[in-house]
């Protein structure tokens, strides 16, 4: 059995019209073993109430709720605890001391590192197009990431 984690920019893709990125993802899924178990974070919900929340444009609000409503419905959740306290902060540390990042710079990525970290707490891979992941992937080996998009 494989365990996955969806990324906020791979959750966002799905539960609503069908497009190129989201048919990748579809096709993945469509791969898996039926053992495989394909979660999101808490704070990927997060993140995309906020979305909804800070949107003014009503069409774009209903595209949110309506991929809100379907991570619900068809995704495990994984809430936080304190299994992440420790990889988070060695992630952090570790990105800052191989990137050189500036401390301000470096808080635009906390919400990248604490689902990564998840990922770590959970043994699973993470599933993500976003770049920071390929970074930690190079300087952390026990941090799992895939690029399902690719």
């Amino acid at each position: 059995m494989k365990k996955y984690i969806l990324d906020t920019n791979i959750a966002s893709l799905l539960g609503s019209e069908e497009t190129k990125e989201n048919r990748k993802i579809y096709e993945k899924f469509y791969q898996l073993d039926d053992e495989d178990i394909v979660m999101v974070s808490i704070v990927t919900l997060y993140e995309a109430n906020y979305g909804l929340k800070n949107s003014e444009d009503k069409i774009q609000q209903e595209e949110i709720r309506k991929n809100i409503a379907f991570i619900q419905k068809y995704f495990e959740i994984v809430p936080l605890d304190l299994r992440e306290m420790e990889f988070f902060a060695d992630l952090k540390v570790l990105y800052k001391k191989k990137t050189g990042i500036n401390r301000k710079a470096m808080k635009k990525n906390d919400l990248d590192i604490l689902i990564a970290s998840t990922a770590m707490a959970e043994n699973a891979t993470l599933i993500s197009d976003d770049a920071i992941f390929q970074k930690l992937s190079d300087i952390e080996p026990r941090f799992k990431w895939e690029n399902w998009l690719k």
